[in-house]
């Protein structure tokens, strides 16, 4: 359906173009109408219904613009040939601030603060300067892809780079990519580039990168050809242009590296591939025994006890896992205080069975078919 979508968006540019107002209205109408009929479907992913969103919003003030100026020239059309959707607002891509982070701030992930101090870290620092140089030459920049389970912390890693660097960070959702109609997403990759080219030190981070960058043979790319066409030749330039005394450095993160275009893989590009797995024993108990910590708790109820429970979570769901568990004695305080009979809250705690009942119930977004893929893949199998 997005592709009859797209197809009414260019009939609706053109009707724009010659200013045929009959066209505008009719063929905006039926855009509105389809949109909102997809966002409405179930089976719709998120990223999707946003896209359908702001295009339909984009239209929608079109049409507005029409209808209270009928006797002015009608604007440029949805990604029009002036630049870009006329309500359309550049945005400030990058933090005004690197982040106030470091590698401490990371739980875990040993192997992959290992590999950032490797690839990005070491040659900028003087005693391991010249190591670097005699291996790697003169290229201080680096492009990295991170892929693993979802969850485990891939954006929270990139944010500690950057405050670790002291760099600035442009974290790009890809629906926010996605967000405007035909056109004016190869205009968000140039921006964003375009800013990152002012800065002395800068990151930049793609969230989800298998949405815009799917292989160019497969279905899921069928809209996202000339976006990913776009960002590989921005990538290509990017640190061939950096100033001295720059710092360049591409990050991108998928759950779905095997999706991935083969071309964004290759070398120059995303070589470098770091895999950022689920928390281990002591990972899982640090994030345990951060949010226990804050809870009144049953003795029983003991880190150890939940860490052995929580293996195989990712640090998102043990987060959220801790949360509900939460939210049961919270929910009994406050029909206590509710309860005229009572007049007062009795101190409720976490019980050993609030972990038990939240824990059986909460569906685990890690599976062992997922991690059998991350497996084959990291061994190069398809």
């Amino acid at each position: 359906m997005m592709g009859v979508f797209n197809s009414k968006v260019s009939s609706f540019n053109e009707a724009v173009k010659a200013q045929d107002r009959e066209a505008i209205c009719e063929i905006g109408i039926e855009l509105l109408k389809i949109g909102l009929e997809e966002c409405a479907r179930p089976n719709v992913g998120v990223n999707l219904k946003e896209t359908y969103r702001k295009q339909c919003i984009s239209v929608a003030s079109h049409l507005a613009n029409l209808a209270q100026k009928p006797s002015a020239p009608v604007k440029a059309g949805v990604g029009g040939d002036d630049g870009g959707d006329p309500y359309y607002t550049p945005q400030q891509w990058f933090s005004n601030e690197a982040p106030d982070l470091n590698f401490t701030n990371i739980i875990g992930a040993q192997e992959v603060k290992d590999a950032f101090m490797v690839d990005v870290v070491a040659p900028l620092r003087p005693e391991f300067c010249e190591t670097y140089r005699k291996f790697r030459g003169e290229q201080l920049g680096t492009q990295i892809l991170l892929y693993g389970p979802p969850g485990t912390g891939k954006t929270h890693i990139v944010k500690c780079l950057a405050g670790a660097l002291n760099c600035k960070i442009a974290v790009v959702q890809t629906s926010e990519v996605l967000a405007s109609v035909v056109g004016v997403a190869e205009k968000n990759i140039r921006d964003i580039f375009a800013q990152a080219a002012e800065l002395d030190r800068c990151i930049i981070f793609f969230d989800e990168i298998d949405s815009i960058c799917a292989d160019r043979d497969s279905e899921d790319s069928r809209h996202t050809k000339s976006i990913l066409t776009t960002l590989l030749t921005c990538m290509d330039g990017f640190l061939k242009t950096k100033r001295e005394g720059q710092l360049r450095i591409i990050v991108a993160a998928t759950n779905l590296p095997w999706k991935l275009d083969s071309a964004l893989k290759r070398g120059g590009r995303f070589e470098t591939q770091i895999y950022v797995p689920l928390p281990d024993k002591k990972a899982v108990r640090q994030f345990v025994s951060i949010e226990l910590e804050k809870l009144p708790h049953d003795s029983d109820v003991t880190v150890e006890i939940l860490a052995e429970k929580l293996q195989g979570f990712s640090g998102a769901d043990i987060k959220a896992v801790m949360k509900q568990i939460a939210n049961r004695p919270l929910r009994r305080e406050v029909m206590n205080i509710l309860d005229k009979s009572i007049g007062r809250p009795l101190g409720e705690r976490v019980t050993m069975r609030d972990c038990d009942e939240t824990i059986g119930k909460y569906i685990n977004g890690v599976t062992e078919e997922m991690l059998k893929r991350f497996d084959a893949y990291n061994r190069g199998i398809s």
